[in-house]
This record gives C-alpha cells, structure tokens and sequence, in this order.
C-alpha cells in the first residue's frame, strides 16, 4: 500500500525497530568488551577471537545488514 504522506526522513515512523536494533548492537558490543577482560580466566587467544567476533558482529550489523533505508523503497 501507499503512503499518502511523504516523510520528512529515512528514519520516521521506525522508532521501535531503530531502538530493538541499538538495543540488540550495544550488547553485543559490551559483549565484546567482557570478552576481551576474560582473558586470564579463559585463555588469550579463545578471549580475543570472541572479542573480535562479537566486535566484528557490532560494527558490521548496522553498516552491512541493516544498511541505508533509502535502498530498499518499492517504486
């Protein structure tokens, strides 16, 4: 269906799957950071391997999956 008002930009009228998604990165980014302090307890390099991993996953998620808005608009 239609709008029939255009919107001002990308983001209106998406507040709940923006918040879930920052939710969903912020942990995962803290995640990592804990990760990365577990390094005595479980070994330096399993530690650093799932630090980069769920750093990777942080960073990649709202750049490469998410992506632009303005790319997926049916004409």
């Amino acid at each position: 269906m239609a709008r029939t008002t255009q919107r001002q930009h990308a983001g209106e009228g998406r507040l709940a799957g923006n918040v879930i998604a920052f939710i969903i990165v912020m942990v995962l980014l803290l995640a990592s950071f804990v990760a990365f302090a577990m390094s005595p307890e479980i070994g330096y390099v399993p530690a650093f391997t799932l630090g980069l991993v769920l750093f990777a996953l942080a960073f990649f998620i709202p750049q490469q999956i998410l992506g632009r808005s303005d790319s997926h608009e049916v004409r």
